[in-house]
């Protein structure tokens, strides 16, 4: 088994992350090197492999977080006395590997198309595993399970494999059971998309390299679509259907689907992730680090960015500031969601392998760590952003200079095809006739002093 990265290799963000988070700690840090998951955020960042591990843990344990909130809410505090849970389109164990540390593994089944990434964690973490297959008439499956959860599976399906697949995983439900579910609603619609009537979307784009675009491509979705695709699935009026807005990662939708009609979904109490923008970061010819940036939380209220590096706190920040634009974006609650603050780089810190880390305090005390990064790492990363911020006001500006000189270009021609017509018109009169007539008699008689 070739691992991309185990418990006891050095990563300092890593490490940063399982210290700021009670969450994360003890968990199984192993990667199998075929994930194509932690491919993709290595490309996404550009190949900052330790930024990646770090969105990639942090990714799995928000997502875990997520799904393990809607099954206290169904069964109670004890997980263990739930029915089997089948954790579906699992992949690698991103998100599996911190599910098992409240749900025994000998309750967990884990099913991908992924052979590999079955074994895998079938072997890493000692659940179960059901080799899956992209159509849902190929799949087989005897258990039932109490509860079924779905990350980024719904998300990539064309319209009739998105029905057929809630069908399928609907009849592995036991009495009681729940299936969560996650979907891409039409407000993280590329900009230029548009949403079609039918409120469905598919197209053929996916971080996927081994699947066909065809089966697994990118999908967005309404709510409206949803409640009638779990409809045609379940049966109508069968089924209860509770939508959690941004529900994961703070930006997928999160679904939550019962085989009983009426459910009564007031007591789930759901707080999901807040949203941290950190839009300027520089370190001054004083030592002293900048920062700036908005913080908010749909669910619930945000109190503080911590600022902490090498795992120490360094500064803490209220959140507190106005920010029209923000408001105008999420709702008039998230006006005061602006925050900065400066600390002294402190002495004997590594700009180049310091872990920086910045986290979101809620109402609760609860911390999120949401950004990390070297300091290095992060004034590059602000610097290329400033440039392409001057780049695109140089690319307008010079738009604009265009589009003005192409108007005065079209306004000389114009005026010069407006004079060429006077000129034309006055050679076409009578008087003009008259004039050159009068000209060439009088060369003609020797009377101009022309030679």
């Amino acid at each position: 088994m070739t691992l991309a990265f185990s418990s006891d290799e050095a990563s300092p963000l890593v490490h940063a992350l399982l210290d700021s988070s009670p969450f994360t700690s003890g968990v199984d840090l192993g990667i199998d090197a075929r994930d194509e998951m932690l491919a993709f955020l290595v490309d996404t960042f550009e190949r900052d492999r330790d930024r990646a591990l770090f969105a990639y843990f942090r990714s799995g344990a928000s997502i875990a977080d997520s799904m393990l909130q809607v099954l206290r809410w169904r069964f109670g505090g004890d997980l263990g006395r739930m029915v089997n849970l089948l954790d579906f389109a699992s992949g690698y164990g991103r998100v599996t590997r911190f599910l098992v540390r409240e749900v025994p593994p000998e309750q967990v089944w884990v099913s991908d198309v992924y052979a590999g990434g079955v074994e895998f964690q079938s072997r890493r973490f000692g659940v179960h595993g059901i080799v899956s297959a992209v159509r849902p008439e190929d799949f087989e499956c005897g258990e039932r399970f109490g509860a079924i959860l779905v990350t980024s599976l719904f998300t990539h399906l064309p319209e009739e494999r998105f029905v057929d697949w809630l069908r399928v995983l609907c009849g592995l439900l036991a009495p009681g059971g729940v299936l969560v579910f996650s979907a891409h609603g039409p407000e993280v619609l590329p900009a230029g998309m548009a949403m079609p009537a039918s409120g469905f979307l598919f197209q053929e784009l996916s971080e996927s390299g081994s699947l066909a675009k065809s089966d697994y491509g990118s999908t967005w979705v309404t709510e409206d679509f949803v409640r009638g695709a779990l409809a045609r699935a379940a049966g109508e009026g069968r089924a209860s259907l509770h939508r959690l807005p941004r529900g994961l990662c703070n930006y997928q939708d999160l679904y939550v689907a019962t085989l009983e009609p009426g459910v009564d979904f007031s007591g789930l109490g759901f707080r999901g992730e807040p949203e941290l923008s950190l839009e300027h970061c520089s370190l001054g010819m004083d030592g002293v680090l900048n920062f700036k940036g908005w913080a908010a939380e749909r669910t619930g209220v945000v109190r503080e960015v911590r600022v902490l590096l090498d795992r120490a706190l360094l500064i803490t920040a209220p959140v507190k500031g106005p920010r029209d634009d923000v408001a105008a974006r999420l709702g008039d609650r998230f006006r005061m969601s602006g925050w900065g603050c400066a600390a002294p780089l402190p002495a004997g810190a590594s700009r180049s392998r310091s872990a920086l880390v910045l986290s979101v305090v809620d109402d609760r005390g609860v911390a999120s760590p949401l950004f990390a990064s070297t300091i290095d790492a992060a004034l590059l990363g602000f610097s290329r952003l400033e440039v392409g911020v001057l780049q695109g006001e140089l690319e307008r500006a010079l738009e604009q200079f265009r589009g003005r000189l192409e108007e005065e270009r079209a306004q000389a021609a114009s005026e010069a095809a407006a004079l060429q017509a006077r000129i034309a018109a006055m050679e076409a009169s009578r008087f003009w006739k008259a004039r050159n007539a009068w000209f060439r008699f009088k060369r003609m008689a020797g009377l101009t002093e022309e030679t």
